[in-house]
C-alpha cells in the first residue's frame, strides 16, 4: 500500500447503487477506487493490474460467480491480496474456505459509512 495514506481498492458487486455508494464514501475518506461489476471483470482487472490494486471488496451474492469463488480467483495471481466479502446474510469466519480464509475480511450489510472506512483502516494497519 501506499505509504502517503492513500488505499486504492477495487469494489466488486453486481448493484450499481452499491459500487456508487462505496466509491463515494471510499473517495471522501481519500483513497482511490475502481469498481467491476462481476467477478469476471474484477478478476480480470487483479489480473491486468495486481500491483495497483491494495484491497478488493467482494460482494457474496452474484450472479455467475459467488463472492467466495472470485476471491478463490484472485488469490491465484495476487496470492496475498487483502479482500473484505461483503454479505447481507450473516457469515461467520469458519465459513470462509480454510484456502482462503487467510487475509479475507468479513463486512456485513448495509454498513454504515464509517464502518466501512474503518474496516480499509484496520487492513491497512495490519499489512
Amino acid at each position: 500500500m501506499k505509504g502517503n495514506g492513500i488505499v486504492r481498492i477495487l469494489v466488486i458487486d453486481d448493484e450499481e447503487m452499491i459500487r456508487t455508494l462505496a466509491v463515494k464514501i471510499l473517495e471522501k475518506a481519500g483513497h482511490a477506487v475502481m469498481t467491476a461489476e462481476s467477478g469476471r471483470e474484477g478478476i480480470e482487472l487483479v489480473e491486468r493490474n495486481p500491483e495497483m490494486i491494495d484491497v478488493a471488496i467482494v460482494d457474496n451474492t452474484m450472479p455467475g460467480m459467488t463472492g467466495l469463488d472470485t476471491i478463490r480467483e484472485i488469490r491465484r495471481c495476487s496470492e496475498l491480496l487483502p479482500c473484505i466479502l461483503s454479505s447481507g446474510h450473516v457469515i461467520e469466519p469458519e465459513q470462509v474456505p480454510e484456502d482462503i480464509r487467510l487475509h479475507t475480511y468479513l463486512l456485513q450489510k448495509p454498513y454504515r459509512p464509517q464502518t466501512l472506512v474503518e474496516k480499509v483502516a484496520d487492513i491497512r494497519l495490519a499489512s
